[in-house]
C-alpha cells in the first residue's frame, strides 16, 4: 500500500477556505451550537457513573493525571459554551471519562458541521500529530478489508483532514469507500455515527468526494437495496454537482422504489436548505412536494415530502399551495413554515413539559439539580421540529448523555399513545436514541400496535436493537404474510439486521420483491455492533 499525501507550505500556515455553511444555523443565539457542545461534555462529567471526576476538582485532578495540566478556568471555559470546542477537548473528556473513543466527538462533529461555525477541518483534527506511513496503511488495509470499527474510520478520515490532497491509488479509493458506504448500511448507534462521520470527512476532501458519491449511488440504486437513509444523507454534505444531481434523479416520480423517493426527499430539504441547489431544480422539488401532499396520507407518512415543502422559498410554495386540494395539508405546512415544528406550540410544549422532567428524575445522579433546560429543548427538538437535521442532531446528542437510558425508556412510553403522529414520532427519536436493554418490550409493541405506521416503525427499533433469540425471529417471520407492504419491508429490515435464520426461506419466497429482499440482506450481512463500544 502506498499512500501519498500533500499539504503545500502556504496553506500549511494559512487558513483553507471553509466550505459553504448553512444558511439556516440553529436560531437561538443563546442555545446555539457551542452551548449544546459544552452540555455533551458536561452532562456525561457530572452524570457519569464516577461521582469523584463528577466533582469539577476531580475532573482536573484526573486531567493532571492523564498529562493534561488545566485549571479550574480552563474547564469552566470549555463547559460554558462561550467558544468553540475543538474535537481534541472532546477526545480529551473520552479518555478521562472511559468512554468509548469517538462517542463525543463524533455527535460534536456532527453537530459543528451541520450548524456551527467553530474550528476549521485542518483545525479540528483530534491527534497532534500526525501517523507514520506504516501507520496509516495499516489502518487503510484494515479499513478495506471491514476489519475497522468506527473509531479507526474516524482516525483514517482526522488524518485525510490534515491535508489538501491525499493520493490513493485508484483501486483503494474505490475499495475503502465502497467499504465504507456498505457498513454504513448496517452499522448500529455509535457504530453507524462514528463511521457517519467519517464518511462525512471523506466527500468533503477533494481527493474523496468522487469516490463517496460513486459509491453512494452504486449503493442506494441497486433495485434490491433494502436500506436506504442511513447511505443517501451523505449526499446533503456537499454542494457538488453530482451530488445534487443524483438527488433529484432519485425524487423522479420515475423512480420505481418509493423508499428511495423518500429518502431523496428528505436529502432535498437538507440540500435546499443549505443552498445546494439552484433555481432549475425548484420545478422539479415543487411538483414533488405537490404530489406528495396531495396523496392522502398520515402527516407521518409524508414526513420527509413535508419537510421538503416547508424549506420551499416563498414563490415556490405559492405555486404549490395553487394546486393542493386540501386545506389541512395546506395548513399543516403553513403552521411549521412560520413556527418550525410539525404540531402546535402548545401541543408540543404539554408533551415536553411530561417528557423531560421525568426523564431527568430517572436518570441517576450525584447530587441534586436544578431542572435541565437544554434536555427539554432537546426532546422537543427531536420529536416536533419541521427540519430534520434539528430532530436528527437532537436525538444524538441525547443519545450521546447518560439521560439515553431513562429516554428509551420514557418514548417507549409515548410510542404507545393513541395519537398517531405522537407514537410515530417517539419511535423514531428512540430509534436514535438507543433501546438500551428494553429489546423484549419493543419486540411486543411490534408485535401488538395494528398502526401500520406506527407499528413499522417499532419493527425498525427491533433491527437496530439486534440480538433476537430463535423465538422472536419466528414470531417476526409468521406475521410477515399477513403484514401489508410497509410493516413487510420493516420485517425484512429487522430479520435482517438480526441475521435471522428465516431470511434462507424468505429469499425462495414465490412473492419476487421478497425473494429480492431476503438475498440482499443475506448479501449485506446483520448489525454491525462495534466490539471496542463500551
Amino acid at each position: 500500500m502506498s499512500v501519498e499525501t500533500t499539504s503545500p507550505p502556504s496553506r500549511r500556515r494559512g487558513r483553507p477556505q471553509r466550505l459553504p455553511e448553512d444558511p439556516h444555523p440553529l436560531s437561538s443565539g443563546i442555545v446555539g451550537c457551542d452551548q449544546r457542545v459544552a452540555w455533551l461534555l458536561t452532562v456525561a462529567r457530572v452524570l457519569g457513573p464516577d461521582p469523584d471526576l463528577a466533582r469539577r476538582d476531580g475532573f482536573i485532578a484526573a486531567l493532571k493525571e492523564h498529562g493534561i495540566p488545566v485549571d479550574a478556568s480552563r474547564v469552566s471555559r470549555w463547559e460554558s459554551g462561550l467558544q468553540p470546542l475543538p474535537s481534541r477537548v472532546a477526545a480529551t473528556y473520552e479518555e478521562v471519562l472511559g468512554l468509548t473513543e469517538g462517542s463525543l466527538v463524533a455527535v460534536a462533529s456532527g453537530l459543528r458541521r451541520s450548524f456551527g461555525s467553530g474550528p476549521t477541518q485542518r483545525e479540528n483534527v483530534v491527534r497532534e500529530t500526525e501517523m507514520s506511513d506504516s501507520e496509516l496503511n495499516r489502518l487503510i488495509d484494515i479499513n478495506e478489508s471491514g476489519a475497522g470499527n468506527g473509531a479507526q474510520w474516524l482516525q483514517l478520515a482526522d488524518h485525510f483532514s490534515r491535508f489538501d490532497r491525499v493520493f490513493l491509488r485508484e483501486a483503494d479509493w474505490t475499495a475503502l469507500c465502497r467499504r465504507l458506504v456498505t457498513e454504513l448500511g448496517s452499522a448500529v448507534g455509535t457504530s453507524y455515527v462514528r463511521r457517519y462521520e467519517a464518511a462525512a470527512a471523506f466527500i468533503r476532501h477533494p481527493n474523496a468526494r468522487r469516490h463517496l458519491i460513486m459509491a453512494v449511488g452504486q449503493f442506494v440504486t441497486d433495485p434490491d437495496t433494502q436500506v436506504v437513509s442511513p447511505v443517501l444523507n451523505l449526499l446533503s454534505e456537499v454542494p457538488d454537482p453530482a451530488a445534487a444531481a443524483l438527488t433529484l434523479r432519485m425524487l423522479s416520480a420515475d423512480s420505481e422504489n418509493k423508499y428511495l423517493r423518500r429518502a431523496a426527499s428528505s436529502v432535498a430539504a437538507t440540500k435546499l436548505a443549505r443552498g445546494h441547489f439552484d433555481e432549475s431544480a425548484l420545478p422539479r422539488l415543487e411538483s414533488h412536494v405537490l404530489g406528495a401532499l396531495r396523496r392522502g396520507e398520515s402527516l407521518d407518512g409524508r414526513l420527509d415530502s413535508f419537510d421538503l415543502a416547508v424549506r420551499l422559498p416563498d414563490a415556490s410554495w405559492e405555486r404549490v399551495t395553487g394546486g393542493l386540494r386540501t386545506r389541512r395539508a395546506l395548513a399543516l405546512v403553513a403552521q411549521a413554515r412560520s413556527g418550525d415544528e410539525m404540531i402546535p406550540a402548545a401541543r408540543a410544549a404539554s408533551v415536553v413539559a411530561d417528557l423531560a422532567p421525568a426523564v431527568q428524575a430517572d436518570t441517576p445522579r450525584h447530587q441534586a439539580q436544578e431542572p435541565d433546560l437544554m434536555l427539554r429543548r432537546l426532546l422537543r427538538e427531536a420529536l416536533f421540529h419541521s427540519h430534520k437535521p434539528r430532530r436528527h442532531h437532537a436525538a444524538l446528542l441525547i443519545a450521546a448523555t447518560p439521560y439515553a437510558p431513562s429516554a428509551a425508556r420514557h418514548l417507549l412510553e409515548l410510542a404507545a399513545d393513541p395519537n398517531e403522529l405522537l407514537a410515530a414520532r417517539a419511535w423514531t427519536v428512540l430509534m436514535r436514541v438507543g433501546n438500551h436493554d428494553l429489546r423484549d418490550q419493543v419486540m411486543q409493541r411490534a408485535l401488538a400496535d395494528e398502526r401500520p405506521t406506527v407499528r413499522s416503525r417499532a419493527l425498525v427499533n427491533v433491527g437496530l436493537d439486534g440480538g433476537l433469540s430463535g423465538e422472536q425471529c419466528t414470531a417476526l417471520a409468521d406475521r410477515y404474510a399477513e403484514s401489508r407492504s410497509l410493516e413487510r419491508h420493516a420485517t425484512l429490515f429487522a430479520l435482517g439486521m438480526a441475521g435471522a435464520p428465516q431470511l434462507v426461506e424468505l429469499a425462495k419466497s414465490e412473492d419476487a420483491d421478497t425473494a429480492r429482499g431476503a438475498a440482499w440482506w443475506l448479501g449485506q450481512g446483520p448489525a454491525i455492533h462495534d466490539a471496542d463500544l463500551n
